[in-house]
């Protein structure tokens, strides 16, 4: 399936991190990619769709759904989300945080993380992934330029900034809000 623009909720609608990281999964070409904080599939489906073009592979979707106490997806909505482009195929949607996902860290050739990242998410990130990403594993996640770093609930909540993260990495689409990449 070529790159289509899902009709899924998401603050993503209007940048261009969906193309992007349906191109780095095209790139990559992951047979098993990992994805925390998955919300309501948007970019579930991307990467869904750039694994159909690409003939297999297969994603573990994970987000804390109802257990989330703020604005959170529904498993079942989520679900029907990626099923409502043929999509099913290549999702198992489980309920995990990333805390508790780090804690037993699966194999996996590409990883994408959208969990309200701050600074202390990427390096937790990546001190539990950096042996994968050393062995050729890729890890993507959202955030990362100087715009995504000064949304008004980092200040809010005195969260650290990603650019303030020790961990090593690169924006690979500026635009907001951006795209980066660990290693």
């Amino acid at each position: 399936m070529k790159y289509t623009e899902p009709d899924i909720d998401t603050a993503y609608h209007t940048s261009t991190i969906g193309k992007s990281l349906y191109d780095q999964v095209l790139l990559h070409k992951p047979k098993k990619i990992v994805e925390i904080g998955t919300l309501h599939g948007y970019t579930t489906a991307i990467m869904a769709m750039a694994l159909d073009e690409l003939g297999g592979g297969h994603i573990n979707a994970y987000d804390l759904f109802e257990e989330y106490p703020y604005k959170h997806p529904t498993y079942d909505g989520t679900m029907a989300n990626i099923g409502k482009y043929g999509l099913s195929k290549y999702v198992t949607l489980a309920k995990k945080g990333l805390d508790e996902w780090l804690a037993a860290p699966e194999d996996f050739d590409l990883m994408y993380v959208d969990v309200s990242n701050t600074g202390d998410t990427i390096d937790a990130v990546y001190a539990g992934v950096k042996d994968k990403i050393e062995k050729g594993a890729v890890v993507l996640f959202e955030g990362g330029s100087n715009d995504r770093d000064k949304v008004e609930w980092i200040s809010k909540y005195n969260k650290r900034p990603i650019g303030d993260a020790k961990a090593p990495f690169k924006v690979i689409d500026e635009n907001f809000p951006s795209l980066s990449m660990l290693g």
